[in-house]
């Protein structure tokens, strides 16, 4: 009995990390234009310590990048900027 509670309790215990590894999610610079219209450049998908740190640290943008008529700066992207699909510990 006791073998079969600590298996379930270790099988419990892995499936909790590889959830949390696989966190991933689709992230975004959101940024203004000079008419205040919010123009979204593409990041990628950011998962587990590189999603919380994108969302903690913000993104530096070494490069311009150009979305349809809009140029974005190259920039470093305060995490406030940075939008990524929700997910339930967090509202970026």
């Amino acid at each position: 009995m006791k073998k079969v509670i600590l298996a379930s309790g270790v099988l419990f215990l892995m499936a909790s990390c590889s959830s949390n590894e696989n966190d991933c999610h689709e992230c975004h610079i959101a940024y203004l234009n000079s008419n205040n219209v919010e123009i979204e450049y593409e990041l990628g998908e950011f998962c587990a310590t590189n999603l919380q740190d994108l969302e903690s640290n913000g993104y530096n943008l070494t490069e311009q990048q150009v979305v349809g008529t809009d140029t974005i700066p190259a920039a470093m992207y305060p995490a406030s900027d940075i939008h990524c699909e929700e997910h339930h510990d967090d509202d970026h």
